[in-house]
């Protein structure tokens, strides 16, 4: 009896690990491969047609929808950093970080130009006179703390100049499609006379470069971002191909016209203007706003969009976006807010 419930027993324990090793089996996670097919990729001939008319509606009379992209993020971690995904529509992509690109970038360049998208280099000259500034203010508490004199007020012109021309080389070298410039310069009339002088030494500077681009590089894009009505030397503006309307402090609409109605000047062509405003960065509740005629807090982007549509005393060419990247993620559409921004001006085939 004893031999009959010890065998049933075993039976009964062997069964048990089977069936353990059988669920084991079933409820095991695998992997399933999921692939989002790309537009066109099964349809090659459709996808070449898709191509053609994109390029045809770039290279015709529109709103020119032009972006700033931080790229000085290398090894992205997701496709927001890659700023080949900006919308098909984008016409021009400044790449704003500095230095050559890297082999995954020029990837990027080409699968843009194949949507007839250019891709220019950005400079922010007071981006790199806060970096001048702050390597002069540290070298000067090193000199002080030496026991040695301070460093001379301003070195900032010539170390400039290298700036400009080691980002030009670099523009050059990665064979892109063109230049934009943000230079600032300040009204003179309450200057005094060592604040001019000091002023007119670094516009003749930047000044320089410009033309030096435009001499050698006629067939590619010029840019000026900043304020053209205040500089000494407007020649070189007649050489570029947009005038940046930089709108990235503006508080309200009405902004928009203000700012495009002060670089109004002698010597500035205003036919050539375009806006520029900053998408919004993701949990910002104030940077990339403007309040609307109704007194509420919109985005920029949008409203900017809005305003181009009213008649106005000088002629809309386009808008820009800085940091177009903050307006990837969205939960119901990448770049909405761009997307949107270009439908409400002039209709893509496909954003």
């Amino acid at each position: 009896m004893k031999r009959t419930i010890y065998n049933l027993c075993s039976v009964v324990f062997l069964v048990g690990a089977l069936f353990a090793v059988s669920c084991d089996d079933w409820t095991e996670n695998e992997k399933i491969g999921v692939k989002d097919p790309a537009f066109g990729e099964n349809d090659p001939e459709l996808y070449a047609r898709y191509l053609a008319s994109l390029r045809a509606y770039k290279a015709g009379e529109h709103c020119r929808t032009i972006v700033w992209f931080d790229n000085s993020l290398k090894q992205p971690a997701s496709r927001g950093g890659f700023f080949s995904d900006v919308p098909d529509s984008v016409d021009v992509v400044a790449l704003m970080d500095a230095g050559r690109l890297t082999a995954s970038e020029a990837e990027q360049v080409a699968a843009l130009r194949e949507k007839g998208t250019r891709v220019i280099g950005a400079v922010d000259c007071s981006a790199l006179y806060a970096v001048w500034e702050a390597a002069r203010e540290n070298a000067a508490q090193q000199e002080e703390g030496d026991g040695g004199e301070q460093t001379p007020a301003d070195g900032f012109a010539p170390w400039l100049g290298e700036q400009l021309a080691a980002r030009m080389a670099d523009i050059e070298a990665d064979a892109l499609d063109g230049l934009t410039v943000c230079y600032e310069p300040r009204s003179t009339v309450f200057m005094t006379e060592e604040e001019r002088q000091l002023q007119a030494g670094r516009e003749a500077v930047v000044v320089e470069a410009l033309k030096r681009w435009t001499e050698h590089h006629p067939d590619k894009l010029l840019l000026f971002e900043g304020n053209p009505q205040n500089l000494t030397d407007k020649s070189v503006l007649e050489d570029c191909d947009w005038l940046v309307v930089r709108c990235l402090t503006a508080a309200t609409v009405y902004d928009f016209g203000t700012l495009a109605r002060r670089m109004c000047d002698t010597g500035v062509p205003t036919d050539r203007f375009v806006w520029l405003v900053s998408a919004v960065k993701p949990a910002s509740t104030d940077f990339g706003y403007v309040t609307d005629a109704s007194g509420a807090s919109v985005r920029a982007v949008g409203a900017l969009a809005e305003w181009m549509l009213l008649p106005g005393e000088v002629d809309k060419n386009g808008i820009g976006i800085m940091n177009v990247q903050y307006d990837y993620f969205n939960s119901s559409m990448i770049y909405r807010y761009t997307k949107e921004a270009i439908d409400m001006l002039n209709p893509s085939p496909k954003n």
